[in-house]
């Protein structure tokens, strides 16, 4: 994967490991990473400013992944984002779910690290879409 310089990315993520795991792989690329601990927090966020990538964790306190997606979706129609389920959905019917509103991609933790940066890639090259 390319270094990312000027790019920022927002992690929400109740899990302090998993947002650390991130930061410290996404940093040394050149991505600023902003972090937040609930769903209300990174909805916040977005509010605050714009992200070129969010990554959603879908349990969260305070509003879910897919409920922060959702205003995510409302406030900046065009805005990337990949979500992280800690349990993978045989039937893959969540992650059809997402996708309809518009997710990137839905990754299953524990995430592989090239396996999350080959979706941070896919979805930062995503034409039309800004954030």
């Amino acid at each position: 994967m390319k270094s990312l310089p000027g790019t920022c990315i927002l992690i929400a993520d109740d899990e302090e490991g998993i947002r650390d795991l991130f930061r410290f792989t996404l940093e040394p690329l050149g991505v600023e990473v902003v972090t937040a601990t609930d769903g209300w927090e990174a909805f916040e966020a977005v509010q605050a400013r714009p992200f070129d990538l969010v990554i959603l964790d879908v349990h969260m306190p305070r509003m879910s992944g897919p409920e922060v997606l959702v205003k995510i979706r409302a406030l900046r129609p065009t805005q990337r984002v990949l979500v992280v389920s800690s349990s993978s959905d045989a039937s893959h019917a969540f992650e059809q779910r997402v996708s309809e509103y518009g997710a990137s991609a839905c990754l299953y933790k524990p995430v592989e690290l090239d396996e999350l940066l080959g979706a941070i890639d896919r979805a930062l090259s995503e034409e039309g879409h800004a954030a």
